[in-house]
């Protein structure tokens, strides 16, 4: 997802769990779309990047995390500034832009900033992640901000679509392993994922004794599931003098959890092993405000549901509006609690894109219904979408009951 939320979660958890509710109160926060001119008005500023210092130079073993970084940023990480205060004293006055890969670790460096006595501290929402969903758009400067030492360039879902219609000649590799291809793997969501029509599937582990497989003439569009298989892939490629290799970012995650008016060519260039839907926030937001009946199921334990988890408390982050919980492992024996909605729009969720909501999409379509959707990306990608996204604040209003620590 666009937000590669449990890693995210994992980095953070033990530092904060509040996600949102301090911004623009403690620290003021910058959407990426207007970052560039929010820079040029101060140019005093610094920007400070809080990442680990392998991720800031594109060297991090975690290999999607290596997404580039903002010209002239310096580099410390989140859990050294409290103790290197003293680096960046001078501009306690002056604005501090401060940036991660996707704005959960620099909202809690802005608080710390903020509690230190920095009176003029910025989050950037989105932080890189939205970064490289928004470079070659139509916004000013995005490009010119720019930096990595990435030979092969990350691509949006809608760069990759308008890529793959161009006419060109393209390689499109996907490096998954063959059972996710197929789309039979034992991860559901996976399989969930689909793949490009015309890919050429050569996994990962065999790619380095495959290369003459892949054509050094054209681009080559590397796909994965998520991001690490496909970066380490496209340094494969390019350390063997690959001249053209581009990456789906976030890959084929990030390409069904896009909507198809920001990617009206998806059903197009996908093949879909699914017997029920695909939407994300957005058009779960269009789906709630013209058809408010809508029936909403939410598949996770009872105990998150109602925010009683004690060993992963990050996981209380309240539910949908109006959701009814049934619990997958209660599902197939209350079937009948459902019978109403076998012709009507029923929307599955859980915390992400958790195999579980696949299961029980799959379930409900086998058992007749015929309007079954998945949400990509589930209850937190709600929230974290009305805070990164320029114009999509109206998408909080749908998640309620979030214990105040979580907020």
């Amino acid at each position: 997802m666009r937000y590669m939320l449990l890693l995210v979660l994992g980095i953070c958890a033990g530092s904060a769990t509040a996600q949102f509710k301090n911004d623009n109160i403690a620290f003021r926060t910058v959407y990426i779309n207007d970052l560039c001119d929010s820079l040029r008005r101060n140019p005093d500023r610094l920007i400070l990047d809080v990442r680990s210092p392998g991720e800031f130079r594109d060297t991090s073993a975690s290999a999607s995390l290596n997404i580039g970084h903002l010209k002239g940023a310096v580099n410390i990480d989140v859990n050294e500034v409290k103790n290197r205060l003293n680096e960046i004293r001078a501009y306690k006055n002056r604005p501090v832009f401060v940036i991660c890969s996707h704005s959960q670790r620099s909202r809690v460096c802005s608080k710390l900033l903020a509690d230190s006595g920095f009176t003029h501290v910025i989050n950037v929402n989105g932080a890189m992640t939205e970064f490289n969903m928004l470079k070659n758009s139509a916004i000013p400067c995005v490009n010119d901000l720019y930096e990595t030492s990435n030979k092969y360039k990350l691509i949006s879902p809608a760069e990759t679509g308008r890529l793959l219609v161009s006419g060109k000649d393209v390689f499109v590799l996907d490096v998954r392993n063959d059972s996710a291809f197929r789309g039979i793997s034992r991860d559901e969501a996976v399989n969930a994922q689909g793949r490009l029509r015309g890919a050429v599937n050569i996994p990962l582990a065999t790619l380095a004794s495959s290369l003459n497989k892949v054509p050094a003439n054209l681009p080559v569009l590397v796909v994965a599931d998520y991001g690490r298989d496909a970066n380490l892939a496209a340094k494969l490629l390019t350390d063997n003098d690959y001249p053209d290799v581009r990456v789906l970012f976030n890959g084929m995650s990030e390409w069904i959890s896009t909507s198809a008016k920001e990617l009206p060519q998806r059903s197009k260039l996908w093949e879909q092993h699914n017997s029920f839907g695909m939407i994300n926030a957005i058009e779960f937001d269009e789906l709630m405000t013209q058809q408010p009946n809508t029936f909403v199921l939410d598949i996770r334990p009872a105990a998150e549901f109602n925010n009683k988890v004690t060993d992963r408390s990050w996981r209380n982050r309240g539910h949908i509006m109006n959701a009814v919980n049934i619990p997958l492992n209660e599902l197939q024996t209350r079937m009948n609690e459902l019978s109403a909605y076998k012709d009507r729009d029923i929307v599955v969720y859980a915390f992400n894109t958790d195999p579980e909501t696949v299961q029980a999409a799959k379930m409900l379509a086998a058992n007749g219904f015929t309007r079954v959707q998945v949400l990509t990306g589930g209850i937190w990608n709600i929230r974290a979408r009305a805070a990164n996204q320029k114009g999509l604040t109206r998408l909080m209003k749908w998640v309620v009951d979030v214990p105040a620590d979580n907020l």
